[in-house]
């Protein structure tokens, strides 16, 4: 008697919380985050690895290339470093392994014929490919050839510039404080996602259906950044003390999958924002039917 209670009572626990999740998955928020997830999962196939991966060995050299050449520095330190170590308050061994991690602005700078090049070539182009499939499965239409080769191409310059002027102007728009930032950031953000599957998709799909998925990715990965200090340092901490400069690339990595696939996650936000709409008025207009049958047959 005495064991069947107690294998009942786990089994009671598990129906309370399935019961729990049941009741706050069939509400309008509910419904929207189960299709926000189911939809990512089908869309993505693991592509936030695959981009990390990418990203890593071509976009961030092209990034720390671009702001060497373009935003040299008179003491010759790392823009990127500098932007890394203050957003995190960074200070002693800690930041000094940072800064010595991705090298002097004239080491970078140097790097430009060689490393940009060859990361483009093996690696920079896989990463439009990778945006443009999870941008046309989440929305359910055909799109690539060959020719997009190009476009590819145009997409590793304009993402890896994105990121070099976001690591080059933030400390800037941060000194000017959050009334400027704000805005900045929010605009700036939403019209890059905004026009990165218009241009991947060949304006298969309008900027107005667009925009959801956006504003999404602005509000998301700027409130990530904003609030890292309070997840990242630490870790990055004990890492480039245990570990040194490996450490510190492997905690950045990691960073960057997080960011991306965030980023793929609000890629398909724009199509279930529109499906989620569609659905729930459809519930409304069948609930206002079923109550006037049942008033009329009252």
């Amino acid at each position: 008697m005495a064991s069947n209670a107690e294998a009942a009572m786990p089994r009671g626990r598990v129906k309370k919380v399935q019961d729990w999740l049941s009741r706050r998955a069939d509400t309008r928020l509910g419904r929207l985050a189960l299709q926000w997830f189911r939809a990512y999962f089908e869309a993505s196939r693991n592509s936030g690895c695959a981009a990390t991966v990418y990203s890593t060995l071509s976009v961030l050299p092209a990034a720390l290339v671009g702001i060497a050449l373009f935003y040299p520095s008179t003491s010759d330190s790392n823009a990127f470093a500098e932007r890394l170590v203050s957003h995190l308050k960074l200070s002693g061994a800690t930041a000094g392994i940072v800064q010595g991690t991705f090298g002097s602005a004239s080491a970078n700078a140097l790097a430009a014929s060689v490393a940009v090049v060859v990361s483009f070539l093996l690696w920079g182009i896989g990463i439009g490919q990778i945006y443009q499939d999870v941008y046309a499965r989440a929305w359910g239409i055909a799109v690539g050839s060959v020719a997009d080769q190009g476009m590819f191409a145009v997409f590793f310059f304009v993402f890896s510039g994105a990121i070099a002027l976001s690591a080059v102007s933030a400390a800037h728009l941060r000194a000017a404080g959050w009334v400027v930032l704000l805005p900045v950031w929010l605009g700036a953000s939403t019209v890059f996602w905004v026009g990165v599957p218009f241009f991947l998709l060949h304006r298969k799909i309008g900027l107005r259906a667009l925009l959801p998925g956006a504003l999404a990715a602005s509000v998301l990965l700027g409130g990530t950044a904003a609030a890292s200090p309070f997840f990242l340092a630490a870790p990055l901490d004990a890492n480039a003390k245990a570990f040194g400069s490996f450490g510190v690339v492997a905690t950045v990595v990691g960073y960057l999958f997080v960011m991306i696939t965030m980023s793929l996650l609000c890629a398909v936000f724009s199509p279930v924002w529109a499906d989620w709409r569609r659905t729930e008025r459809k519930r409304r207009e069948s609930s206002v039917g079923a109550t006037d049958t049942n008033l009329v047959g009252a």
